[in-house]
């Protein structure tokens, strides 16, 4: 559905007492977005994988040729292989779009 597309990632909320909200962009690319569990697996394109919590919430923005969508979500996996560095997004309110072309 959204394979392929460009996307950004930007912390909106630290689920640990005491740490910072991260307001760095992530660019990143969607490798595929999974329907039946709801997970967006991406691709970073910049930024560090270190710096993404696992103990937070992010907003992840696609943008579409018919716009953009966004959706809030929680980083389920975040790993290193062959591709490079790789988010699993766990989507927890579905999709909204905004400023539809």
């Amino acid at each position: 559905m959204y394979d392929g597309e460009k996307a950004v990632v930007v912390m909106i909320k630290s689920l640990k007492e005491g740490i910072e909200v991260d307001k760095d962009l992530y660019k990143c690319t969607v490798i595929e977005y999974q329907k039946e569990t709801e997970q967006v697996h991406l691709l970073m394109e910049t930024g560090e994988l270190k710096n993404i919590s696992l103990d937070a919430i992010y907003e992840c923005r696609i943008d579409t040729m018919k716009g953009e969508v966004h959706c809030i979500g929680k980083v389920k996996e975040r790993y290193g292989n062959h591709a490079g560095n790789i988010l699993v997004l766990q989507v927890l309110n579905g999709f909204y779009e905004k400023n539809m072309k």
